[in-house]
C-alpha cells in the first residue's frame, strides 16, 4: 500500500513537471492567474474589451490551458491600454530557464563613514526594509549626517518606502499620493522622526519608481536639509506588484501611479542636473561630492 502511493506521488510531480516542461498549466493554475491580474491591473478598462474577453474565455477552458496562451492575454492587455511595465514570463521547453532577477532579496548595509556621518545602502524596499532601517538609524542617533544609499533600487513595496520617508520627514507633512484602478491613497508624515542636519540620496540610471517617489517626497519636503546626488533616474511613475508561482512563471503587474505634490519622476531632473559634468563612477565619488556639502 505504502509502494503504491509513493509510486501516485511521483506519477504526480513527473506529470506536472512535463506540463511545465512543454509549456502548460492547469485550468485553476490558468484561472489563479488570470484572477490575479485582474485584481492588480491599474487599467482595468481593459476587461471590458471585446477581444480581451473572447481570448479570455478560450483560455478558461478545462483541462489544460499553454502558458502561452496566457502571454497572448496579458500582451493584448499592454497594447490596448498603453502599458509598457507588465512583464508576464515564463520557463518551458522554447523559452528554458526562467530569470528570477526581479526578485532578489533585500539586502541592507549600514556605517559610519565618520564621527557625524552615517551611511545606509539598500538594495531595495522589500519586506521589512522599514524595521531593519529603523534599527539602523538608532545606532546613528546624535549624528548630523545621514548618507543613504538608493543606488540600482528599483525593486520592492510602495509601502516600505512611505514609511521609511515617515522615519526621516517632521510630522504632518505629504509624503505621496498612490492611485489604484480603483481607488486612491493619500500617505502623511506622524510626529515621530530622525532629525538629521542634513540626509543626502546616492541616486542612479537603476533608481527607479518607489526609489524616485522617496527621493521626491524628502526633496519636496526638506527643501536644502535632502541634497540629491546623481546624474539621473530612470523615470517611472508606475509601480509594480510581482507575483512568483510554483510553474515557472514570473509575472510583475503594472498595479499603481504616484505623485508628490503633483510631481511625478521627471521633477527630479531638475535637481540632479547640476552633476551632469562631475564623475559618480564610484561609491567614494559620491560620498566626496556629499562631504563637500557639510
Amino acid at each position: 500500500m505504502l509502494f503504491i502511493f509513493i509510486v501516485l506521488v511521483f506519477f504526480v510531480i513527473y506529470k506536472f513537471s512535463l506540463l511545465n516542461y512543454f509549456g502548460f498549466v492547469t485550468y485553476s493554475d490558468a484561472k489563479n492567474i488570470i484572477k490575479d491580474f485582474e485584481k492588480n491591473y491599474l487599467y482595468s478598462e481593459v476587461f471590458l474589451n471585446k477581444e480581451y474577453i473572447e481570448l479570455k474565455n478560450n483560455i478558461l477552458k478545462p483541462p489544460f490551458t499553454s502558458k502561452q496562451k496566457i502571454d497572448t492575454l496579458i500582451k493584448l492587455s499592454e497594447k490596448l491600454s498603453g502599458d509598457n511595465y507588465t512583464n508576464f514570463s515564463y520557463a518551458d521547453l522554447v523559452q528554458g530557464k526562467l530569470n528570477y532577477s526581479l526578485y532578489k532579496k533585500f539586502e541592507m548595509q549600514s556605517k559610519k563613514i565618520d564621527e557625524n556621518t552615517g551611511y545606509i545602502k539598500l538594495s531595495s524596499f522589500g519586506e521589512n526594509a522599514e524595521k531593519k532601517f529603523f534599527k539602523a538609524l538608532e545606532k546613528m542617533e546624535g549624528m548630523e549626517y545621514l548618507i543613504l544609499d538608493l543606488r540600482g533600487n528599483h525593486l520592492g513595496y510602495y509601502t516600505e518606502a512611505i514609511e521609511i520617508a515617515d522615519d526621516l520627514l517632521p510630522g504632518d507633512l505629504e509624503i505621496a499620493s498612490v492611485e489604484f484602478s480603483n481607488s486612491k491613497h493619500y500617505y502623511s508624515s506622524n510626529d515621530f522622526y530622525y532629525g538629521f542636519k542634513k540626509i543626502f540620496l546616492l541616486l542612479d540610471e537603476e533608481s527607479a519608481c518607489n526609489t524616485e517617489m522617496f527621493a521626491l517626497a524628502l526633496k519636496e519636503n526638506m527643501g536644502d536639509k535632502v541634497e540629491l546626488i546623481g546624474k539621473k533616474t530612470k523615470g517611472i511613475d508606475i509601480g509594480q506588484v510581482y507575483k512568483i508561482y510554483y510553474n515557472k512563471i514570473n509575472f510583475s503587474i503594472s498595479a499603481y501611479k504616484w505623485n508628490v505634490k503633483g510631481k511625478t519622476s521627471e521633477s527630479l531632473a531638475s535637481y540632479l542636473s547640476k552633476y551632469n559634468n562631475i564623475a559618480l563612477s564610484s561609491l567614494d565619488d559620491y560620498i566626496k561630492a556629499a562631504a563637500s556639502m557639510k
